[in-house]
């Protein structure tokens, strides 16, 4: 092999080489774009979590203020029906024991 053909080889090895290395940067870059995209992603999906956190605090608040006006109804209630069904017999009591003073 003569010093121009093996120059030539060298040169054209150095070529193929800096044609992969430009291939490699390139390939580089595309990942460091998709992963700003995928920080990004994960960014808006932490946000959405605290959105959803947020919205599911405020509906288990209403929640337990909605459980605790019900309990007080269903109590208001059962005192009204149980103090009625009592009201005769309570109103019995009380004139047997006026007529017993007198």
């Amino acid at each position: 092999m003569s010093e121009q053909e093996f120059q030539a080889k060298v040169l054209s090895e150095l070529q193929a080489l800096r044609t992969d290395v430009e291939k490699l940067q390139t390939d580089v870059t595309n990942l460091q774009t998709d992963l700003h995209k995928l920080q990004s992603d994960v960014s808006e999906l932490a946000t959405e979590v605290k959105n959803q956190e947020y919205k599911f605090e405020v509906y288990q608040r209403g929640t337990d203020a909605m459980v605790r006006m019900v309990t007080t109804i269903i109590i208001a209630a059962a005192s009204v029906v149980v103090l009625a069904s009592l009201s005769p017999s309570i109103t019995a009591l009380v004139s047997a024991i006026a007529h017993q003073g007198n």
